[in-house]
């Protein structure tokens, strides 16, 4: 032990020298060599790990570097910085975690932005249109991946969005897991061809401001209630579900759960990828609705949906009609 203790601080150029070689075979055969040859290995050694270093820090810099995240949020162009930034924070207030990561896959970035770097946001550059590029921004492992519009403006902007969600679509194939994906759509004549997709959700940015500045004249006030329920920040969210209670009218399970001890309220339905919100008092749920609510969190659906069940198996132990059920 002394003898590595002595090679180190040698070779370091330390030189404490609490220890040093006695005889001439001792100096000659391994001081000698140890004082030539070890400053430049510990020296090269250095060098190779500093530039090792570097070339990391500049790989993540000009987004070059692959992503080895998990269940992180992907997101396709960057129309701009701020934007950027609001849609991470709605993804992290969502999951409850603040630190959860995020990649933003874009060619309009030469680096990584400041801001991005102080909110933990990565950086892939490259276009969203070629699956080498969403490879290395980890969309195989991803939890979600949004696809912004690159020009609301441009009639290939939606072609474009259409070639990356399919390429989300079909990587999500080959590793055989859900990937969510979302695509804002530029203009709504495309509509039909981005269904075509398979994404979760088409979200027309055409029209929607247009359509909430109505709203506000005729009925001020509704923008904070709109802020309100499109926020994961604060407040109750909506949440669609699947649901078990097929056969019963949809009106009594909106009145059950008024009366339930969970915070929560049936909004209405999603039926062949159209919303009732407003149904008839005797409209019956059928197997492939969805069921919209409003809670504050997701799992409060589920502990209701049981209580509804148990409580119409106890009405028809006793022999009692059911009130729920529907003709």
């Amino acid at each position: 032990m002394d003898s590595v203790w002595w090679s180190m601080v040698t070779m370091t150029t330390v030189g404490y020298g609490d220890y040093f070689p006695k005889t001439t075979a001792g100096r000659f055969l391994v001081a000698y060599p140890c004082l030539i040859i070890g400053i430049g290995l510990v020296g090269y050694s250095l060098g190779v790990i500093a530039e090792s270093m570097l070339d990391a820090i500049q790989q993540k810099k000009k987004g070059t570097r692959p992503m080895n995240f998990e269940d992180h949020l992907v997101i396709c162009q960057c129309p701009s910085i701020a934007r950027i930034l609001k849609l991470v924070a709605q993804f992290r207030a969502a999951h409850g975690d603040e630190h959860r990561p995020a990649v933003v896959v874009t060619t309009r970035l030469e680096e990584l932005p400041v801001e991005f770097q102080q909110h933990g946001i990565h950086f892939v550059k490259g276009v969203p249109t070629s699956e080498e590029v969403l490879l290395r921004a980890g969309v195989a492992k991803a939890a979600g991946v949004i696809v912004l519009a690159h020009d609301a403006n441009d009639e290939g902007s939606d072609a474009e969005s259409f070639t990356a969600g399919t390429l989300v679509k079909l990587i999500a194939e080959d590793v055989e897991r859900p990937i969510s994906l979302v695509i804002e759509l530029a203009q709504r004549k495309n509509m039909r061809m981005m269904e075509r997709v398979g994404a979760d959700g088409v979200i027309p940015a055409e029209g929607i401001t247009d359509m909430l500045l109505m709203q506000e004249i005729f009925n001020p006030g509704l923008r904070s209630l709109f802020e309100d329920l499109v926020t994961y920040k604060k407040g109750s969210e909506f949440y669609i579900v699947s649901h078990q209670l097929m056969g019963y009218a949809l009106r009594e399970v909106q009145i059950a759960a008024l009366h339930s001890s969970w915070n929560l309220q049936v909004i209405g339905v999603l039926r062949d990828q159209s919303a009732v919100v407003n149904p008839p008092i005797d409209f019956a749920l059928a197997a492939s609705d969805q069921l919209i609510f409003l809670a504050d969190t997701k799992n409060h659906f589920q502990a209701f949906q049981q209580f509804f069940i148990q409580l119409q198996s106890q009405q028809q132990s006793k022999h009692h009609p059911s009130i729920w059920k529907t003709s």
